[in-house]
């Protein structure tokens, strides 16, 4: 929030009730900012159809009115810890209508000034209500591992695919022939493209490895840190992945015209992973000598 927020102000109910009303601060003289991820775990319903709300008003000058409102509301499941995320975003900062000092000079975009029951998620006035089936398990990391398009809630065990293409992700035969070609800056690779489910968009890490099936010579490991890009069926692809078959400084000459299995693995920052392998064959001259 840029440093805007001193305080905030956090109220949960069950059942109409309050059962927990405190006012988070940084700690004094901290440079780090505001204890978040923020926590707090509530003790079994009365009833199987409890209502938990949650309202959190984030507070710059105690004088003023709270820069936002956040509200959110569930019901708990009996037996299970569940998990409700109450995200906190800047686009939702109500600001004053003009500048101080200044009524010529436009101020930053202001969030809307949501009328209860609705709140602001997202940028615009949603009702906060969230059903208990869109609930996730808790999880100690959760912070890091939220939902989002590549990784939506209860998607499943990820899935990787690995293909080739350097504007646009193919899938690979076994078998089907790559040709190297000489890069832009003196090493040889071939077009190496990936594509996954259930796995971070962003912080993934990709790391490929090539071996000779037939020798057992080894590619040292390439790994790279590129967001991937929504596909279709649910899936994120990556492209345009330059794998160099003299990475490091090897002779790439021997892998020519032999067969290469290249072993993809991605890790996404909750410690989620996926690996496969595709099997091909390297012609045996450069698209470019």
């Amino acid at each position: 929030m840029g440093g805007m927020v001193s305080a905030l102000h956090v109220v949960l109910r069950v059942d109409g009730s309050v059962v927990d009303d405190e006012m988070v601060k940084p700690p004094r003289g901290s440079k780090v900012g505001f204890p978040q991820p923020w926590e707090k775990k509530l003790a079994d319903p009365p009833t199987d159809s409890s209502r938990v709300d949650v309202e959190v008003d984030a507070i710059g000058d105690p004088s003023a009115a709270p820069l936002f409102e956040r509200l959110s509301s569930t019901q708990f499941v009996r037996g299970e810890t569940k998990l409700l995320r109450v995200p906190l975003e800047s686009r939702c900062i109500v600001y004053p209508p003009t500048p101080r000092g200044n009524s010529k000079v436009p101020g930053p975009l202001s969030g809307p000034k949501c009328t209860a029951p609705a709140t602001c998620i997202m940028g615009i006035c949603q009702l906060p209500a969230v059903a208990p089936v869109f609930l996730e398990p808790y999880a100690p990391n959760w912070p890091s591992n939220a939902p989002d398009r590549c990784k939506p809630r209860g998607g499943g065990n990820p899935d990787l695919q690995v293909g080739t293409g350097q504007s646009y992700y193919v899938p690979l035969a076994k078998g089907q022939v790559l040709q190297a070609e000489a890069g832009p800056q003196g090493g040889h690779h071939i077009w190496i493209a990936t594509r996954m489910k259930n796995l971070k968009q962003a912080g993934s890490t990709t790391r490929i490895v090539g071996v000779q099936p037939e020798t057992g010579a080894t590619i040292p490991p390439t790994t790279l840190a590129f967001a991937y890009s929504p596909d279709e069926g649910g899936y994120c692809k990556l492209f345009g992945i330059r794998y160099q078959l003299d990475n490091e400084g090897i002779d790439y000459k021997p892998f020519l015209g032999k067969p290469l299995d290249v072993l993809v693995t991605v890790t996404d920052p909750a410690g989620s992973t996926a690996s496969a392998t595709a099997h091909v064959q390297i012609a045996p001259t450069l698209l470019n000598p």
